[in-house]
């Protein structure tokens, strides 16, 4: 199966075309000025043309739905949205936690994949290894730091791009030595875990409707918090 893989939600932001489960070349979204995602439209092109691949060849496009970057979830899921109906493409969305778990060792057996949610919140989710892959073994949770601070995190390996604005709140801003730490390298997915990822899920699940598929937003946007402020203030 051909499939177009698409990561707009972190670091590690690109999109990849992969093959069986065999890469067939990935190009990167981050840039100097911008955006990542203002050059979405170019990077596909380009990839597939650079490939010889037409876009009527892609048999499934993957892409993370969240939780991350606001404007980046927006605009690679309104772009899926376009290319799945525009060209009959079937379509799988995937949480990026989940895209996460899918890109660490095997042989961590558990992990937490952690985001911080600024303003006193975090969110994480827990995976362990059944049949040789990543599977949730706990919903995605939002709570209050010292809430999830005062969980047993003994055992569970750490992932996740709110690793280090967590370890700056964490008393002498220093990740305990008993919390396992996955290296910094495998935080965030790319777009080629997103494409595997994306291709397991889509054989044991089928794919989503491009209509009404929505981002995956855990806290609310800036703009949703100020306008909640202003319509708590006391009117004349």
């Amino acid at each position: 199966m051909l499939i177009l893989g698409l990561e707009c939600t972190g670091k590690k932001s690109s999109v990849a075309l992969v093959r069986d489960e065999k890469l067939i070349a990935i190009s990167p979204l981050q840039s100097d000025f911008g955006q990542p995602t203002q050059k979405l439209f170019s990077t596909v092109q380009s990839l597939c043309q650079d490939n010889e691949v037409s876009w009527s060849e892609i048999e499934l496009l993957a892409i993370t739905q969240g939780p991350g970057s606001f404007t980046g979830l927006r605009v690679g899921i309104t772009f899926a949205k376009t290319f799945a109906y525009a060209t009959g493409c079937p379509l799988k969305a995937i949480s990026t936690f989940a895209a996460t778990a899918q890109g660490l060792p095997l042989s961590y057996k558990q992990v937490e994949v952690i985001e911080d949610l600024r303003k006193g919140q975090v969110a994480w989710q827990r995976f362990e290894v059944q049949n040789e892959t990543w599977i949730y073994s706990s919903p995605l949770i939002a709570e209050e730091f010292d809430v999830w601070k005062s969980r047993d995190h003994s055992g569970v390996v750490h992932a996740g791009l709110g690793i280090p604005r967590l370890t700056r709140q964490l008393p002498d801003q220093i990740w305990p030595e008993d919390w396992k730490l996955a290296p910094e390298e495998v935080w965030s997915p790319d777009a080629a875990t997103v494409a595997n990822c994306g291709n397991i899920r889509f054989l044991e699940e089928g794919g989503d409707n491009p209509f009404q598929l929505q981002p995956l937003y855990v806290r609310r946007s800036a703009a949703e918090d100020n306008l909640n402020q202003n319509n708590r203030r006391p009117r004349d």
